[in-house]
């Protein structure tokens, strides 16, 4: 397996979990009993707040009173995007921290809108999912770019989600213990979503890293090899002259520093066109003597 089809499958399963985790905050508060019920955002002591439960927890669809034998009563209709607002919820109340009814907006808004980055991040994790698997199957330039991008994408709304709700959520905890009230997040809630957030960091840098490095397959170019190609392509071949004779020319290396010179031949041979392979070719020679003069 290649190195790039490793850090791949790597993105791919911390994608996966960051998914199913995704699916799960989406799932909690869904039901108020079994496994679900234990998974809320919020828990706080709201006894005299009108008609409020002794214990409050608020989950994404609807808020339950909590009794000390581990079950939900007295739930709220469920609704999407439930807001999280004492006020809206009970009515004002002056045992009610003075922050819920002054500040009303900003626990209202918080908590909505985090519900909505939520729901828009999941879809984008979904969509970087299938990049991510197309990317496993064929891997371009192009897909690579837009894995990337969705990856960013993807983790800008689900920080933003985390960031509204620990935001939202963390203030009302400090709002309750100024009144001397028991409050405190929500473990599984909040250890899903950063998680989330973490495994996404994580996707992000791997594939930006990938496409960054990543390079066209092509062939490399042997200049070595060309130059000799190119020399041996200017080399003359034999060929027939004109009138159909072919002449090879054969010379003999001389000195010519020496007094008396060695002698020079000159062997030229000429092939008659329609020759036959098994015949002796007629082979004229021609030979020059250099003789020297003595004075």
């Amino acid at each position: 397996m290649s190195y790039k089809k490793f850090v791949y499958f790597i993105n791919f399963f911390f994608l996966l979990g960051a998914t199913l985790l995704a699916f799960f905050l989406i799932l909690a508060g869904g039901r108020n009993t079994g496994v679900l019920k234990n998974f809320y955002w919020f828990q706080a002591f709201t006894s005299g707040f009108n008609s409020a439960p002794s214990m409050t927890r608020w989950y994404n669809y609807n808020w339950c009173g909590w009794q000390s034998l581990g079950q939900a009563v007295n739930c709220s209709s469920k609704m999407a995007a439930q807001p999280f607002s004492p006020r809206d919820n009970f009515g004002s109340s002056p045992l009610m921290p003075a922050t819920f009814l002054n500040n009303r907006n900003t626990y209202y808004y918080l908590s909505r809108v985090g519900w909505a980055m939520l729901l828009i991040g999941l879809l984008f994790l979904l969509i970087t999912l299938v990049s991510v698997i197309v990317n496993m199957i064929k891997y371009t330039r192009a897909t690579a770019s837009l894995t990337t991008a969705l990856s960013w994408i993807t983790l800008f709304f689900m920080t933003l989600s985390a960031c509204l709700y620990t935001g939202c959520y963390a203030k009302a905890v400090k709002a309750f213990h100024r009144e001397d009230r028991d409050a405190r997040l929500g473990p599984k809630n909040f250890g899903f979503i950063w998680t989330t957030v973490f495994l996404l960091i994580v996707n992000a840098i791997c594939s930006t890293v990938m496409a960054a490095s990543y390079k066209e397959n092509g062939y490399s170019y042997d200049r070595s090899f060309a130059s000799t190609k190119t020399t041996e392509s200017q080399t003359p071949t034999p060929g027939l002259t004109n009138g159909g004779v072919t002449e090879v020319q054969q010379s003999q290396p001389h000195n010519n520093g020496r007094f008396f010179r060695k002698l020079r031949a000159k062997k030229r041979t000429v092939i008659n066109e329609g020759d036959e392979p098994d015949q002796l070719q007629e082979e004229h020679v021609y030979t020059e003597q250099n003789i020297p003069v003595v004075a």
